[in-house]
């Protein structure tokens, strides 16, 4: 088996798109908004570690400037380095907590351009001295600035626009020396642009990476619906948005009729096989908008948003109906399956409500199974 590190580079590039299948790694919009959360504090987390660490060891360089540089730029270097080292401090504090993923990116573009901007004073600062061996430091600060680029998980589009605005930056002072397309600057620009590429590879790396244990800890590894946990999760996130805006919220826990005979007569993978079966079942009938989850063993649960309790009633009658319609086959044998369910509104918490659904649930079973039973207390509207 070839591995990662014996790839070519188109053959890197190729396995590139292959992540990207999806749109994953090109932007945020295919995120779960809870992963979009994670993430948000995350890169947050990152920007204030940065912040305050660079904080610190800004002024810490004073003394070593004292040594090296000319008198007449001591001073103008200690300022420039005080007022970047006060910015930083301003960018950990306002950063001590994230709403959004939007105000995470907004910072992080802040933490990028600001030390673009302390480089950009150093070169009018420091001028003709810079061909002195001894401020060397000063002509890395822009490589510096790129690698810190790779400790952050972005997608494509993101790593794209930090880079545009982080070297837009660091090419002000050739900009306004109208050097910009002179042989040293279009070379420096051109190493600029590497580095940046092999960064933005570290992020889409770690995004990735992110993405797939956020998949792991959140979805059923057979189904690859949400676990219960997730599915917990996102409910409430959408019961508070429907009490905000006073629109209806349905809920339905299904249970595969019978399953234990499945099982016994025709074996565990077949079970696993209808498991899935099901599942895709569940995602054909269902709107992208809905959720849906493994409640464990054969019983799924889903929430239909914005949904009236009449409308998700027939709904759960057309899943029915498609368990009735489907066959799975499995070693020459057909398996025919049915499905009971509990159907019923969300109402105060969503604990109290899965309880009335899962009463409903039992209810249908004692009907006779193959049915959807409306939970005590919920009416059609």
């Amino acid at each position: 088996m070839t591995g990662p590190e014996s790839l070519s580079l188109g053959q890197r590039v190729r396995h590139l798109f292959e992540l990207m299948k999806g749109y994953e790694l090109l932007g945020a919009r295919e995120h779960p908004s809870d992963f979009n959360q994670i993430r948000a504090e995350y890169i947050n987390t990152r920007i204030r570690l940065l912040a305050l660490l660079f904080s610190i060891l800004t002024p810490l360089w004073i003394p070593v400037d004292y040594l090296i540089l000319p008198e007449e730029t001591f001073l103008d270097i200690v300022l420039a380095r005080l007022v970047f080292s006060a910015s930083l401090l301003a960018l950990w504090v306002r950063a001590s907590y994230v709403h959004s993923l939007y105000k995470a990116r907004r910072r992080l573009v802040v933490l990028m351009v600001m030390p673009a901007f302390f480089h950009l004073s150093t070169q009018f600062i420091l001028g003709e001295h810079l061909n002195n061996d001894y401020l060397a430091s000063y002509t890395f600060l822009p490589i510096l600035i790129i690698a810190i680029h790779c400790v952050f998980p972005l997608t494509l589009k993101e790593g794209v626009l930090l880079a545009f605005f982080t070297i837009v930056a660091l090419s002000m002072d050739e900009l306004v020396k109208r050097q910009l397309f002179s042989l040293t600057s279009l070379n420096n620009m051109w190493l600029l642009g590497v580095i940046m590429s092999i960064a933005i590879w570290a992020q889409l790396s770690q995004l990735h990476m992110q993405l797939k244990l956020f998949e792991q800890a959140t979805t059923d590894a057979l189904t690859g619906l949400l676990n219960r946990r997730s599915f917990m999760s996102q409910v409430e996130t959408e019961l508070s948005r429907s009490e905000r805006y006073n629109r209806p919220l349905t809920m339905a826990l299904f249970d595969l009729d019978f399953f234990k005979q499945v099982n016994d007569v025709y074996g565990h993978q077949a079970g696993d096989k209808v498991l899935v079966y099901f599942s895709e079942l569940l995602r054909e009938e269902l709107r992208a908008t809905d959720i849906i989850g493994r409640f464990g063993g054969e019983e799924f649960i889903v929430a239909l948003p914005e949904t009236p309790l009449s409308e998700a009633e027939q709904v759960i009658n057309r899943v029915l109906q498609s368990c009735r319609d489907t066959v799975v086959e499995f070693d020459g044998r057909e398996i025919h399956f049915t499905s009971s369910a509990g159907l019923g509104e969300v109402l105060v918490d969503v604990q109290s409500s899965m309880k009335l659904v899962d009463g409903a649930l039992y209810e249908a079973k004692d009907r006779g199974r193959d049915q959807v039973a409306l939970a005590s207390g919920t009416a059609r509207a």
